[in-house]
């Protein structure tokens, strides 16, 4: 939702080099602090930190990624006629962190060798739930920290 608000009123600074940089370093720090904070806000307290709970945002940004790279793995076009249209719904999961990178050409994640680049794809979505099960990881530790000790009889 962040992306979609966000690009709607970009569009007026696009072309200024020095804008679309620090909008796209800005961008990007707002959605990697909300999938921290969403990770802090979900946890409970009181359970002991387990990194499975984390990983439902991985787990479809990777079955959707699979199916991409099974269905076009030379062309990550999802505008040619190739069967490229998963790219294009793999691209829209994870857009609020890949395309802060596709604002400016120096700044931008597309790699001449398509293998890199679907594996940087890869690895933007897994990016989400470490950040989610980080900010779980400091409540925990957090909430421990201030829990009284009960010794048991």
């Amino acid at each position: 939702m962040i992306s979609i608000f966000g690009f709607t009123y970009f569009y007026d600074y696009v072309g200024n080099g020095t804008i679309e940089m620090i909008y796209a370093i800005f961008h990007l720090s707002v959605v990697l602090l909300l999938y921290f904070v969403s990770g802090f806000l979900v946890t409970d307290k009181t359970k002991k930190f387990d990194l499975r709970n984390y990983y439902i945002i991985a787990l479809t940004g990777f079955i959707i990624w699979l199916l991409a790279v099974l269905n076009s793995p030379t062309d990550l076009n999802w505008k040619n006629e190739n069967g490229g249209v998963l790219w294009l719904i793999y691209r829209m999961y994870i857009s609020g962190i890949e395309t802060p990178f596709n604002f400016n050409s120096a700044f931008s994640i597309s790699a001449k060798n398509i293998k890199i680049e679907i594996g940087i794809l890869l690895v933007l979505t897994i990016i989400p739930s470490i950040l989610q099960a980080y900010g779980g990881f400091i409540k925990i530790k957090r909430n421990k920290k201030t829990m009284p000790d009960y010794v048991s009889n």
